[in-house]
């Protein structure tokens, strides 16, 4: 399975609704689906550099739908920095890639009243199966492959690993899991660039908040 299906099944709530990652899920699947590409030598990620370039370096499909989908905008942002294309609106895997699960019968798509799709889970195994690899890459009792380690990487920039991961962070709490993750999750540069992009956002809604309380309390 690709990993942007993965981090998709990890995502999307089992009832359909997608809103564990609020509005940060786009930036996680594009972020997947980017690693997927460079390993799938589509593309290549410059080895140096604050935001690494990006430059498509195959023509071509992949014959993967996820990955397809987003192939016509990413030719035209060819050799732009990673950081730009994870947030590019350009750049959205999300519907082929639920639909892709939908064909291997583990989601089934629905219409929703404002005429988009949603996705609800119809087999739990594969997911069940992802949480328990990523509980043993976490506990140490596997070694992290770069799917464990970019979806874990994905996960904490999103802010949203300890409440996801559930069971599988085992004795973990936050700290002790933010520790762990980053021990197995250091320079995978779509995680990186997902960090630069999400942090500030963080950071920005947190000064907001408390600067309303503050008003508040005067």
């Amino acid at each position: 399975m690709l990993i942007v299906e993965e981090m998709f099944l990890l995502l999307t709530q089992d009832n359909g609704t997608t809103d564990r990652a609020r509005r940060y899920r786009r930036y996680g699947l594009v972020a997947a689906a980017l690693t997927d590409l460079a390993e799938a030598g589509v593309l290549k990620i410059a080895a140096e550099g604050k935001d690494p370039k990006v430059t498509v370096i195959r023509a071509g499909m992949t014959g993967q739908a996820p990955l397809d989908a987003i192939l016509p905008a990413l030719d035209g942002l060819s050799g732009k920095g990673i950081s730009q294309l994870t947030a590019s609106s350009k750049l959205n895997p999300e519907q082929a890639t639920g639909q892709a699960l939908a064909r291997q019968g583990i989601v089934r798509e629905d219409s929703t009243l404002l005429g988009g799709s949603s996705f609800m889970t119809i087999n739990p195994a594969p997911e069940i199966a992802l949480r328990e690899r990523l509980g043993q890459v976490l506990s140490g009792h596997r070694d992290p492959g770069l799917a464990d380690t970019t979806e874990l990487g994905i996960l904490k920039a999103l802010n949203v690993a300890h409440g996801l991961l559930g069971p599988a962070r085992g004795d973990l709490d936050r700290h002790g899991l933010s520790r762990r993750i980053e021990s197995v999750a250091q320079g995978i540069p779509a995680v990186e660039a997902l960090k630069r992009i999400v942090d500030p956002i963080t950071a920005s809604t947190l000064t907001m908040a408390t600067a309303a309380g503050s008003a508040d309390a005067r």
